[in-house]
C-alpha cells in the first residue's frame, strides 16, 4: 500500500499561545498597537509532505514464492517492510529582546515577562547562507530607543525545515493458529539527517542568532511481540 498527501497552507492570528518558546506570549508588546502583532501563527507550516508506504515480501507460506517449500518457506517468508518519508517547512520565529534588557521601559522583564519586547528592524534579517552558526543575519536588528517599543513584527523569520525517513522490517512467524510471533527492526532518522532547532532569538544573548540543539539523531531499535 502506497499512501502519500502534500499540505501548503498560511495561518495568520496575533497571538498563539501562552508563553510559547518563539517569543510569543498571550499579550503584546504594546497594549496600544495590537495591530502590530499579526504574524504567522506559531503553528504555520507552508509547506509539508508525507508518504508512506507498505510492502509484504512476495515468499513464503500463503504467498506467491516458495510457498511450500518446508522451513525455507518458514525463514524466507513473514517478511514485511515500512518505510515513512517526511518533509516539510521550518517553523517561524520571533527576534525578541533579551528578557534581562527592559528597553520598553514597562518594568515587564522584572516580572519575567520582558522577552515579548522586541527590537528595531533595519534589513530584512535573512541571511543569505544560513547556517548553524548564524542562522539569520543579526546585524539587521538593533536596540530601540530607551522607552520605546522595537518595529520588528512578531514571526517574521523562519526556521529550519525538517526531513525524516523512517523505516522498519517485521517478520512474522505463526507458532499457532491463533499465536504469532512478530520480530521489529526499526530506523527512526535512517539517514541521520540533522534536524536543527531554532535558533536563539534574543538579542543581547551571546548567541543571538545561533543554533544551539537538534533534534534526535538515527536511533535503532529491536523488539518481539507475541500476538494472540
Amino acid at each position: 500500500a502506497l499512501l502519500g498527501s502534500y499540505t501548503w497552507a498560511k495561518s495568520l492570528d496575533d497571538s498563539s499561545t501562552f508563553f510559547s518558546s518563539s517569543g510569543d506570549p498571550n499579550f503584546p508588546q504594546d497594549s496600544l498597537n495590537v495591530a502590530a502583532e499579526k504574524g504567522r501563527s506559531n503553528f504555520d507550516l507552508r509547506q509539508r509532505l508525507s508518504v508512506s508506504y507498505s510492502y509484504d515480501l512476495p515468499v513464503g507460506r500463503g504467498r506467491r514464492l516458495l510457498a511450500n517449500r518446508g522451513w525455507v518457506s518458514g525463514a524466507l517468508g513473514g517478511w514485511s517492510a515500512q518505510e515513512i518519508i517526511t518533509l516539510q517547512s521550518g517553523r517561524p520565529y520571533t527576534v525578541a529582546l533579551h528578557p534581562d534588557i527592559d528597553r520598553s521601559n514597562t518594568g515587564r522583564s522584572n516580572l519575567g515577562f520582558g522577552f515579548n519586547d522586541r527590537p528595531n528592524r533595519v534589513a530584512r534579517g535573512e541571511a543569505a547562507d544560513p547556517t548553524p552558526e548564524e542562522w539569520f543575519d543579526t546585524s539587521a536588528f538593533v536596540f530601540p530607543e530607551f522607552g520605546s517599543f522595537g518595529n520588528s513584527g512578531r514571526n517574521i523569520l523562519e526556521g529550519p525545515g525538517f526531513a525524516d525517513v523512517s523505516f522498519s522490517i517485521t517478520k512474522d512467524a505463526n507458532l499457532r493458529e491463533s499465536l504469532r510471533l512478530q520480530f521489529r527492526t526499526e530506523f527512526f532518522n535512517t539517514f541521520n539527517h540533522p534536524n536543527f532547532d531554532l535558533p536563539d532569538i534574543f538579542m543581547g544573548s551571546p548567541t543571538f542568532g545561533r543554533i544551539l540543539s537538534a533534534q534526535s539523531p538515527r536511533r535503532i531499535q529491536f523488539g518481539l511481540k507475541l500476538l494472540f
